[in-house]
């Protein structure tokens, strides 16, 4: 893999933020293709209209939605409670999952600026063909909020296969970067230095493996989150599990590691929600598909009482100060994520120009 040659835009000062600082807006994909949820497109769209209710009590709530689509969504929210602090922007996804396929959005350091970064989206390795709309998205809010977009449609990048401190230290996963349907099995140090030259990233920590089962090939927010700029959130598994050994492994891998000057990380382990199912075949669960909001934390729950309680416990504890709020997700795995897939983060700044 040759590394494209670009200016510097890195000498402007960006970096990419932790997705616990102040925050303008969350954005979600309302869903169109009533193929991809066959016979339950009306109990997702109902779960999806109390997902955004909740999450526009803490901060602003956008939605892409073709035209055709609003009146009705707008009647679906003013049924289920409310429409307040909810944006409806003309646009049609190909799926609903905008972590992935929406904008990398960067922060000045004095935090007064912003631009994103268009990589491109393949549909996590080419596995579903209309990709085209998602892949498209990320210049079209980019227009939209009028700020400048870096063109690098030359790599494969999702925004669930990387987490970031904030402070120049990545997480993610080679199963998923070095797949040879992303950016290829070639040396670390060269994608590192992708990392460096785009989003200020001076260390990256390297797990192997995500879930198993992952349509995404193993993205790490189903198995490693950073929760502050030195604490990381692991996902474990019982022996039982066909995930003990990756999980451990990842564990034990991150215990050992450092960011760039050699500070070490604080380590918290949560497991995974017993195994769901659904007609015989596996679904991928994890409680660390969360999603932070101002002063909240939504966390994906499944029906699953102890377990449930005693994840909303430890990341209640990762936490303070915020409101730690559970979410039946067993619907939305049933197509292979859960909030932290379906939603997207954009920073706050001073001035947006």
């Amino acid at each position: 893999m040759s590394v494209p040659q670009t200016v510097g835009e890195n000498s402007l000062g960006y970096r990419l933020p932790a997705q616990w600082e102040p925050q303008e807006a969350v954005w979600f994909a309302w869903p169109v293709r009533e193929d991809i949820w066959p016979e339950k497109i009306d109990k997702v769209r109902e779960q999806l209209v109390n997902l955004y209710i909740l999450a526009a009590r803490f901060q602003q709530v956008r939605i892409l939605c073709p035209s055709r689509h609003q009146a009705p969504l707008r009647a679906l929210l003013v049924k289920a409670g409310s429409d307040k602090n909810i944006l409806l922007y003309n646009y049609q996804t190909d799926d609903i999952w905008i972590r992935d396929f929406g904008p990398l959005f960067m922060l000045s350091l004095n935090a007064n600026h912003a631009v994103s970064i268009d990589w491109s989206f393949n549909a996590w390795g080419n596995k579903f063909p209309q990709q085209s709309l998602d892949d498209a998205a990320t210049k079209w809010i980019a227009h939209q909020l009028k700020i400048r977009c870096l063109n690098r449609k030359s790599l494969v990048l999702e925004g669930g296969s990387i987490d970031c401190n904030g402070s120049g230290t990545l997480l993610t996963t080679k199963a998923v970067l070095m797949n040879p349907n992303r950016l290829g099995p070639e040396k670390v140090e060269e994608i590192e230095l992708i990392f460096k030259r785009d989003l200020t990233i001076d260390k990256v920590l390297w797990l192997n493996e995500g879930l198993i089962g992952d349509d995404t090939d193993g993205h790490v927010d189903n198995v490693a989150r950073f929760f502050k700029p030195y604490s990381i959130l692991v996902a474990i598994a019982s022996k039982e599990s066909k995930n003990y050994r990756l999980l451990e492994e990842n564990r034990s891998r991150l215990e050992k590691m450092s960011d760039a000057k050699g500070r070490t990380f604080n380590i918290v382990s949560i497991p995974l929600p017993a195994p769901i199912e659904v007609n015989g075949e596996p679904l991928v669960a994890s409680y660390l598909n969360f999603l932070v909001l101002n002063n909240a934390v939504l966390v994906p729950t499944f029906a699953q009482a102890k377990s449930d309680q005693n994840a909303l416990k430890i990341i209640a504890n990762c936490f303070p100060g915020r409101q730690i709020i559970g979410f039946d997700c067993r619907i939305f795995i049933e197509e292979g994520g859960a909030l932290h897939c379906m939603s997207l983060n954009q920073p706050a700044v001073q001035t947006i120009d």
